[in-house]
């Protein structure tokens, strides 16, 4: 919604000197506004003596309980205390990615108590668009982790596995159950996995979803599929949960990435194999050898058929 919101308000530029605002909770009198530059503002309605110093960052700017004034898209004149936090970027694929963080993290939730608690979520938002990059690597990755949330039939439960570390060496993590994501630009489902990944220990059951995916102009981006999935998740935090994830994983370029991939050889079809049946090298514990890398040709294995496959995807409750 922000980000419509904001898309709206560039159309009407505002002069120099002139803020203009739009209401996106009138009960709780939050505006999202943008001046000259056309920089994006979430305001947040605050108390005049909550003080604290400003924020600024590269990225970010965020000023503490100001008095402003500004105007509507009617020219009516709108006053009160704010704090604002303010994108330094008007392009708008990076203002696409921040607003939805703004409204998953402060817009769709309760409002923040204090200037204290904004200060602390936009110092983390603020630390990931500074640090992170995208990479073809990471593209690809992701787009196969997002083809698997967006195959599960309880997404919020695949949400909540989802694991938020880059190089973690699982992708999802439930109770009962381990799966990593192996995605290859390739016709031929050939990855690279660790001794570690398909023969854990500790007892717990691995699964591996084998993803192969062909670069096509009717393909979907990653900005699409992620706008797909977050208008899917119900729930506010799971929603900046999500985001920040994507973030993470994609970096802050996220939506600039017009690479446009799909599934084969179906746009829809998705593998998913036992790790313990998936073969491995031969080696003895007493050999001196660790850090082992190896790849494996799916290609003549036999993936999970369709209730086990089902089970799997609920990522939740024991997997038959």
């Amino acid at each position: 919604m922000l980000f419509d919101v904001f898309k709206d308000l560039i159309s009407s530029a505002p002069k120099e000197g002139v803020v203009l605002g739009y209401p996106v909770d009138e009960e709780r009198g939050c505006w999202l506004a943008i001046d000259s530059h056309e920089y994006p503002a979430l305001m947040l309605p605050t108390k005049e003596d909550d003080i604290r110093p400003d924020v600024v960052l590269r990225a970010v700017d965020v000023e503490f309980s100001r008095v402003c004034t500004f105007q509507d898209s009617g020219e009516q004149q709108h006053s009160g205390c704010f704090t604002i936090i303010r994108l330094k970027s008007d392009d708008l694929d990076i203002a696409r990615l921040f607003l939805n963080i703004l409204q998953a993290r402060f817009v769709d939730v309760d409002p923040p108590e204090s200037n204290s608690e904004i200060a602390t979520s936009i110092q983390e938002i603020a630390n990931l668009f500074c640090e992170l990059v995208l990479s073809t690597r990471d593209t690809i990755g992701l787009w196969g982790e997002l083809f698997v949330l967006s195959h599960s039939s309880a997404l919020d439960s695949a949400v909540q596995s989802w694991t938020a570390r880059k190089r973690a060496k699982y992708d999802f993590v439930t109770d009962s159950f381990v799966l990593d994501v192996k995605t290859a630009l390739s016709e031929t489902p050939k990855h690279r996995f660790s001794l570690e990944q398909i023969r854990p220990v500790g007892g717990f059951r691995a699964f591996i979803a084998s993803v192969c995916v062909v670069e096509v102009p009717s393909g979907e981006t990653l900005g699409g599929m992620m706008d797909r999935i977050v208008e899917r998740i119900a729930d506010a935090e799971l929603r900046n949960s999500f985001l920040q994830t994507c973030l993470v994983k994609g970096g802050r370029d996220i939506y600039r990435s017009d690479v446009r991939l799909q599934a084969y050889p179906e746009p829809k079809s998705l593998r998913v194999f036992e790790a313990e049946q998936i073969p491995v090298p031969s080696i003895s514990q007493s050999d001196p050898i660790s850090n082992l890398k190896f790849d494996v040709d799916l290609s003549a294995l036999e993936p999970l058929r369709t209730q086990a496959l089902a089970n799997v995807m609920r990522f939740s409750g024991g997997v038959l």
